[in-house]
């Protein structure tokens, strides 16, 4: 599929109407932001973040947060399997998204963009029992590679709150240990593709209401890189970037701890009257 790497962010009108949209998850979910000032001015920026269970309940927050409030037209990498999906590919484009590869993300940060990725990929999303709020990135170095090859700003970014709004009640252990797996391994299904099957409110697959909250890490200078581009320095950087990102997660899971708790409804009341009172001073 054909990116065009320079367009602009959708129309203010478009934007609004996505917007409206994805109102309830918002008074639901209540979102927190904390660090907006660890975000460089200029691009190209990376933004290297967790990817919390099923990959995307928290990703148009972060979208509309950097629109709204830092100008900023997001360009995402996300797995090329999204854009086999019709109607769903003409979305993602439109609001940013590109597949995953090593040369459109290059393309990107080239025209100095803002790009998030998420090094952990489907296997992070797609989450065994017990994994919540892990960093699975394997060996990947890619990331890494790319920020030191275009000397662009690394910018950890921390999400808590999405891993608590489904229950693991089958992963891909589970798969591979039943009578399909075999038949799996012999298809070569990639693994870290089996969707674990989840229960959210009740026995249903709606989303148990969490507070979300996300946390923008210290600006990470790959400058003094340059010229290094071996594996040995990926591999220091992408640990640096790592141990960088799991700080934010427990920052945000003690910030989390420690506040008041409130229930979905009365969070939901009181976004809800946030926005009116907003409409109307319009």
């Amino acid at each position: 599929m054909q990116f065009n790497f320079d367009r602009e962010a959708p129309l203010p009108s478009e934007v609004d109407k996505v917007r409206l949209i994805f109102k309830p998850w918002e008074w639901l979910t209540d979102p927190q932001f904390s660090g907006l000032d660890n975000i460089p001015s200029e691009g190209p920026v990376l933004f290297v973040a967790n990817h919390t269970i099923m990959g995307g309940l928290d990703v148009p927050f972060i979208w509309f947060k950097l629109y709204e409030e830092k100008e900023i037209f997001l360009r995402m990498l996300v797995d090329h399997a999204h854009f086999q999906v019709p109607y769903l590919r003409d979305f993602l484009v439109k609001f940013g998204e590109v597949e995953g590869t090593r040369e459109n993300a290059a393309d990107l940060l080239r025209k100095k963009q803002y790009v998030l990725v998420f090094p952990g990929g489907a296997r992070e999303a797609f989450k065994k029992k017990g994994e919540a709020y892990q960093l699975i990135w394997r060996d990947h170095i890619g990331f890494a590679k790319l920020a030191i090859q275009f000397g662009c700003t690394i910018v950890p970014l921390a999400s808590v709150g999405p891993e608590e709004c489904y229950d693991i009640v089958y992963d891909a252990d589970d798969y591979m240990k039943s009578p399909f797996g075999k038949m799996i391994e012999r298809m070569g299904i990639r693994k870290d593709l089996l969707i674990p099957v989840v229960k959210g409110v009740g026995p249903t697959l709606l989303p148990k209401p969490q507070r979300f909250y996300f946390h923008f890490g210290k600006a990470i200078d790959t400058s003094h890189y340059k010229f290094k581009d071996s594996i040995k320095n990926a591999s220091e950087l992408r640990d640096l970037v790592k141990t960088s990102l799991e700080s934010g997660i427990e920052l945000l899971l003690e910030l989390r701890k420690n506040q008041p708790k409130e229930s979905w409804f009365k969070r939901m009341l009181k976004k809800k009257g946030k926005s009116e009172r907003e409409s109307k001073r319009r």
